[in-house]
């Protein structure tokens, strides 16, 4: 765990700045957890809360999750009190076991270590009822298209490099292991299914389902 806040300087900017090009992602999860009909819901890593939000008025039971308490006073202060936010390592929520009918993680598995990142997928894992689904929205490899190669060797690296050296570097180790494809590939135990593809094909929202109870269930060493 880390003791500094990465998001100090940034959770207070961080909606002006990424909500509108967030929200076609956020739309899309939206109208994904609609046709799932799920219920209680938990967003891993969650930060200001944007995506509990646009999920606020639809009946669900919303909990957000962030290590960042500057994410989480920003989230908060935004949010109904009907969303519930709980300032923890997404990697060991202490949240009950094979509860949650959706678990969200966007932007999340790129910036961190993979040892974290696999901790984190594999929490989400343990949450999720039997017939839950886990939707993930991050990087992917870019396509052959140069308008693809260019939102993702401009665009996307100037973004991550911005973000600080340790955020770049976790960012160029996600992409170097086969990006988000790469890394499902290797550690996904379930169906897993692409819902959509933004920006020129760099980012891809896939969702993970029909995970073995076994391993929902399943204690961390």
């Amino acid at each position: 765990m880390q003791n500094r806040d990465d998001y100090q300087n940034s959770a207070a900017i961080y909606d002006f700045l990424f909500s509108r090009v967030l929200r076609n992602i956020h739309e899309t999860i939206r109208t994904c957890l609609t046709y799932n009909k799920a219920k209680n819901v938990v967003d891993l890593c969650c930060g200001t809360g944007q995506q509990l939000r646009h999920l606020a008025d639809q009946g669900m039971i919303l909990t957000g999750v962030d290590l960042s308490q500057a994410m989480l006073y920003q989230a908060r202060k935004k949010s109904p009190e009907s969303i519930h936010y709980l300032e923890t390592d997404a990697a060991d929520t202490q949240l009950p076991a094979g509860r949650y009918d959706a678990v969200i993680i966007t932007f999340a598995l790129h910036e961190k270590p993979a040892a974290q990142h696999q901790a984190i997928f594999k929490e989400a894992c343990k949450l999720l009822t039997p017939e839950g689904v886990i939707l993930i929205a991050d990087y992917c490899v870019p396509r052959e298209e140069l308008s693809s190669q260019i939102m993702s060797t401009i665009g996307f690296q100037s973004v991550e490099r911005l973000a600080g050296i340790d955020h770049y570097h976790c960012y160029k180790d996600w992409m170097l292991n086969g990006a988000v494809e790469g890394f499902l590939d290797t550690h996904n135990p379930g169906k897993l299914s692409l819902v959509s593809e933004h920006y020129f094909g760099c980012v891809k929202l896939l969702t993970v389902s029909k995970i073995p109870k076994t391993l929902n269930m399943e204690a961390k060493p």
